[in-house]
């Protein structure tokens, strides 16, 4: 049946929309971020225009195949069967007299960087802070940018102004022709159609910023959590923002074993003289046995390039990410994350090579601009700092059970890093689990974003990751 199915499948596509396994193309379109996911399907499918995507997706959906949808491959999606690539969708256009850029759901945002250099000099949209994050996947599931700090989250009604969407009888529309549509597509895992193009807010912005990744021992730790915990409580200008991680194999080194050094990369759209003051982040230089790595002006797409060293980590590891909000930043908050990853590599020694602890050190307008808690499917309302966890390891070597090791790690993060009593038990809806409770996550709005899966996906069909139809996270889909 399935090997019918796929030959029916292939007759509706021009031979470049077709991949199939010995394509040297395959590889690309197919590995998952996690090796863990990866089901290897016999074919890829990249339709390049709308009439060739709706009839796929009007195929699929009728069919018995097992498929997925998938842009860069981020958040390790795959399927028995097929993946739907949305790579075949690269248009963009800016118009300046109503400062919108209209995109197609195939880019990466390195690739939009550069789009936005060439021909939107002056203007930023919200976008992801890491150049090989797809476009669409990060806006439904909320998405953090550096200009979050500011203008709130990539998926908030004053960022994301529309959507395109194919839906499951073929049908293409503009999501806000149907506005609980454009609702559930805000933070909701995306699983009513297929996303093929997204317009989103411009705004004026410095084409130069301030940015750098600042190297400290493991010995400096408790005085950076200090001095971090004091930046929380004092700033509140939008245009600072920052990340504390974890030294190790992201940035080139050496693992550095449980007990691992301390990067901070800075982000200050003021300039250069304002980001070394006492204004910005001039604390970060006076930390002990501070040395700087990279520290300068440079545009918004060399700034988010600094994370290429991530990008190999695709199709390599064994690997998982899961994000606890933290409420506040206190004087213990890194001492106790980096004992959490201490934790994780006396239980598997292999995870120092694929793994992040990672601060996202978050202003108040990040978290609190979507205009309230029923304005997006994903609820989210007040301050909020994210706590990026990452677990990989090579597969050669890992234990069975590599997996269900990670999951009880991640379940211990909440409390541990925030300290019991001030566990939030929320989490970013991007990175969820199968222990994570959708009802939780989704809040007063999950009875609304169920009722509407059932009106645009009756049967159920796009279910990877987040499976609102039946309650649960996805297991084999995660990352």
């Amino acid at each position: 049946m399935a090997s019918k199915q796929l030959d029916e499948l292939r007759s509706l596509l021009s031979d470049p929309e077709i991949i199939e396994r010995d394509s040297p193309r395959y590889s690309e379109q197919a590995t998952p971020w996690s090796l863990w996911a990866d089901q290897r399907p016999p074919l890829v499918v990249q339709p390049t225009s709308l009439g060739s995507m709706f009839k796929v997706v009007k195929f699929l959906y009728d069919s018995d195949l097992d498929f997925a949808i998938r842009n860069t491959g981020t958040g390790s999606v795959s399927a028995k069967n097929v993946i739907l690539s949305t790579h075949g969708f690269k248009d963009f256009s800016f118009d300046k007299e109503s400062k919108t850029v209209t995109l197609g759901s195939g880019y990466d945002w390195g690739a939009v960087d550069k789009l936005m250099e060439e021909h939107a000099p002056g203007y930023q949209v919200v976008g992801a802070r890491c150049s090989w994050v797809g476009v669409s996947g990060s806006s439904l599931v909320g998405g953090l940018s550096w200009l979050s700090h500011e203008y709130g989250m990539i998926s908030d009604p004053q960022n994301l102004l529309e959507m395109q969407i194919v839906l499951r009888d073929g049908r293409v529309l503009w999501a806000s022709e149907e506005p609980d549509l454009m609702w559930a597509l805000r933070g909701g895992g995306g699983n009513f159609g297929v996303v093929t193009a997204l317009k989103l807010r411009a705004r004026p912005y410095p084409t130069i910023v301030f940015a750098g990744i600042v190297l400290f021992p493991y010995s400096s730790l408790e005085e950076m959590s200090k001095v971090v915990s004091k930046m929380a409580a004092r700033t509140a200008d939008p245009r600072l923002a920052m990340h504390v991680v974890n030294r190790g194999a992201a940035f080139g080194e050496a693992p550095q074993g449980a007990k691992p050094g301390v990067a901070v990369m800075m982000w200050d759209a003021h300039g250069e003289a304002h980001a070394r003051s006492d204004d910005g982040f001039g604390w970060v230089f006076k930390v002990s046995d501070c040395h700087e790595l990279q520290a300068g002006e440079m545009s918004v797409r060399e700034v988010n390039a600094l994370a290429e060293s991530f990008r190999h980590w695709q199709g390599r590891n064994q690997f998982w990410l899961c994000a606890p909000l933290l409420a506040e930043i206190d004087d213990e908050t890194l001492v106790r994350a980096w004992k959490w990853w201490e934790d994780a590599i006396n239980l598997f020694e292999g995870f120092q090579v694929g793994s992040t602890v990672l601060l996202e050190f978050m202003q108040e307008g990040a978290m609190t601009s979507s205009g309230g808690r029923d304005k997006t499917a994903w609820p989210h309302y007040q301050r909020r700092h994210v706590m990026q966890l990452g677990l990989g390891c090579r597969p050669e070597g890992a234990p069975d059970n590599i997996r269900e090791v990670a999951m009880k790690q991640f379940q211990k993060a909440g409390p541990q890093i925030a300290g019991a009593d001030k566990d939030t038990k929320e989490f970013h809806a991007g990175f969820l689990h199968e222990f994570n409770d959708l009802r939780d996550i989704y809040g007063e709005n999950f009875d609304k974003l169920k009722k509407l899966k059932k009106r645009y996906d009756p049967n159920n069909k796009f279910n990877k990751g987040v499976n609102l139809a039946d309650e649960k996270v996805t297991a084999e889909m995660t990352a």
